[in-house]
């Protein structure tokens, strides 16, 4: 009777340990999977090519995508916002101020980046959309 209980606590506990195993394997997928949804996210953003409406329903819809994540999973959400800042992060490198995008991408880009990034990418461009910001205030 004893054997029978040891095998199986051993059994029990072996079959949780694959389960944990299986967690971790999975939650390293779905953070992969975040990470790369981020770059693509960030790609398609800086090819938007979009009347004004269209480009404001897109970002309040990214918006609300970016807000449900971080309700449903915090860590999921903080590997997507982090990819995202820093693809942003690298295409403005790589633009050095001779991208061509509207004052709403702009804005956009200022919420993605940290003030110290933001002031070091498009510094000239932040100073355009805050003044065509007061003026349509």
């Amino acid at each position: 009777m004893k054997r029978s209980y040891l095998f199986l606590g051993i059994l029990l506990v072996g079959l949780s340990f694959q389960v944990q195993g299986q967690t971790a394997l999975t939650d390293t997928k779905l953070l992969r999977f975040y990470e790369d949804l981020a770059i693509r996210d960030a790609i398609y953003e800086q090819g938007l090519q979009l009347d004004h409406q269209g480009e404001l329903d897109y970002w309040n819809d990214q918006e609300n995508f970016e807000r449900e994540l971080g309700k449903s999973n915090f860590s999921f959400y903080l590997v997507y916002m982090k990819g995202k800042k820093e693809a942003h992060r690298k295409y403005l490198q790589e633009c050095d101020g001779a991208c061509d995008h509207s004052d709403v991408y702009w804005n956009k880009m200022r919420n993605y980046l940290s003030v110290p990034d933001a002031s070091e990418f498009f510094s000239t461009n932040l100073e355009k959309v805050a003044q065509s910001s007061a003026v349509k205030q």
